[in-house]
């Protein structure tokens, strides 16, 4: 019972909006009516209609045609056109319009519509070519039997064109608007320069058409004028912002053109109106094209950030999984090998007093050696989990580090800091903890340095940590070749995934620098 009463809402706010609709775009398309000979620039009901059976279910189609034939009829009357002729002329749009949008929704498709040339290719065949030329038909005719031919309708190609234009400048708007993958509805709004940019552009536009449109040498450059303006609103605003250009120049040119002025005038109205719908036509199916191109550029792009918000919701699963793993292993070594060392120890020492005099030596040496063990196990626990973050701070921890890492012929270790490093969250501070590890063991092991520094600080806002040594440094040209190691891929990823910023400067043989950065507010 909720489900009837929800759907028949539905299709009474679906028939309200075809109906106003309807009204609205009839009464657009006579504002770009020329009362010389009947010429119609553009004609929009047809369009709503099909953008409108587009979006519904097919059981809603007839109540839509009804409301759409309504609303049609009710404007004519209000203009006192005669109500049979205007249901006789307005009838073949509104019974052919279904089927166009039948055949439409026949094409299939595994990408967006916008995105798709293929269907780009199959809605001009059908909406902006055989459709109009249909419909174009069947008016012609049937204004035969009314009132309307020569004075308030004109011929096949005025009105096929009309027809086409209106199904052109507003369809793929309107596929925009409701499409969840356009590009409009995933950008930033957009700034009011460029609002008044494209304004003063247009108005722009128009002086030069009104000035210089009756000479003829001009014309084929006046008529490119329009084009940056397009292509800006396709590149800012997508389909949406190329139609309504278009609309808007096309609105400019039709008044220009019933005053006498502007690059489309010809002999007689009728061929001025021509000229005008062949050149919106062009621009407007040119535009289509090139939106469909910016669509799958912005697709692509949406589709490239959203692949790195996965690839580093991952990485920041497989460190976290991978400081999880290195925690149990810690509390293995420490908890577990580390006291069977300690047990073995103890049992060499008992036995070292109960074995003869000329062997003591010998065991005595296992035993040191099995302290020396248990001594590298317990490291290599601290190491893999530095337990001290959460007991002695994270200034501390890194000073430890560093004096931990001061072995023979290892590099002296310079570390700077002040207590309000221990502030930082445990996030940032086993950041700071892992990558200071790893910029020791690669200076230790690759870097031939003689002096290693380490800076640690927190200013307003962000946490900052500098590491540089005066080592032999890494090739700037090498380096895109081989690819950064994973040390420094690791550094990188728990940077970013804290919001921060990793720096690398290097150059042979003046050492490296390492700059790690993360806002506080972010973190």
């Amino acid at each position: 019972m909720t489900q009837t009463l929800a759907s028949t809402q539905s299709a009474a706010h679906w028939c309200g909006g075809v109906f106003v609709g309807a009204i609205v775009a009839q009464l657009l398309s006579a504002a770009l009516w020329s009362h010389q000979g009947g010429t119609h620039i553009v004609w929009f009901p047809g369009a709503v209609l099909l953008g409108a059976l587009l979006a519904t279910p097919r059981r809603m189609w007839p109540a839509l045609m009804g409301a759409a034939l309504m609303g049609l009829v009710v404007t004519g009357v209000s203009f006192g056109l005669p109500l049979a002729d205007t249901a006789l002329v307005v009838s073949p749009a509104v019974l052919l319009t279904p089927v166009a949008a039948w055949l439409l929704q026949r094409v299939p498709s595994r990408v967006p519509p916008l995105e798709d040339f293929t269907r780009l290719y199959i809605f001009a065949a059908v909406a902006v070519i055989t459709l109009p030329a249909v419909c174009a038909t069947l008016i012609e005719h049937a204004s035969r039997y009314t009132s309307f031919r020569g004075s308030i309708l004109s011929d096949w190609p005025n009105i096929a064109l009309a027809h086409a234009l209106g199904y052109v400048l507003y369809v793929p708007v309107w596929v925009s608007v409701r499409s969840p993958d356009a590009a409009v509805r995933h950008e930033p709004r957009l700034p009011t320069e460029f609002y008044l940019l494209m304004v003063v552009s247009i108005a722009l536009l128009g002086v030069i058409w009104y000035g210089y449109g009756n000479h003829a040498e001009l014309v084929p450059v006046l008529c490119l004028a329009p084009a940056p303006i397009i292509i800006a609103a396709i590149i800012r605003a997508q389909m949406t912002g190329s139609s309504i250009a278009v609309f808007v120049i096309v609105i400019m040119a039709g008044h220009l053109s019933i005053g006498g002025h502007g690059p489309f005038m010809a002999a007689t109205p009728q061929q001025t109106t021509l000229a005008l719908q062949l050149w919106t036509l062009t621009a407007a199916l040119s535009a289509l094209t090139l939106g469909v191109v910016v669509e799958q550029r912005f697709a692509s792009r949406r589709a490239l950030s959203h692949a790195h918000d996965e690839l580093r919701e991952m990485t920041g699963r497989l460190i976290a999984t991978q400081e999880q793993e290195r925690a149990r292993l810690a509390r293995d070594l420490h908890d577990d090998i580390n006291q069977r060392l300690a047990a073995a120890s103890i049992g060499l020492s008992s036995l070292r007093r109960r074995v003869a005099p000329a062997i003591q030596a010998e065991v005595n040496h296992i035993q040191h050696q099995v302290i020396a063990l248990s001594e590298d196990v317990r490291q290599l626990s601290h190491e893999l989990h530095p337990s001290c973050l959460h007991h002695a701070g994270l200034r501390d921890s890194l000073e430890a580090l560093c004096h931990t890492s001061r072995r023979p012929r290892a590099p002296h270790v310079v570390f700077i800091a002040d207590r309000a490093i221990d502030v930082l969250s445990a996030d940032i501070a086993l950041c700071f903890y892992r990558v200071t590890q790893e910029a020791l063991t690669n200076a230790l092991r690759h870097a031939d340095a003689s002096q290693v520094t380490i800076k640690a600080s927190v200013t307003s806002g962000l946490a900052s940590l500098w590491i540089f040594d005066d080592g032999k440094g890494i090739d700037p040209e090498i380096l895109p070749s081989t690819g950064p190691g994973i040390g420094l891929i690791s550094m990188n990823e728990r940077a970013k995934l804290l919001g921060g910023s990793f720096e690398l400067r290097t150059a042979p043989g003046k050492g490296v620098d390492l700059c790690l950065r993360i806002p506080l507010e972010t973190s």
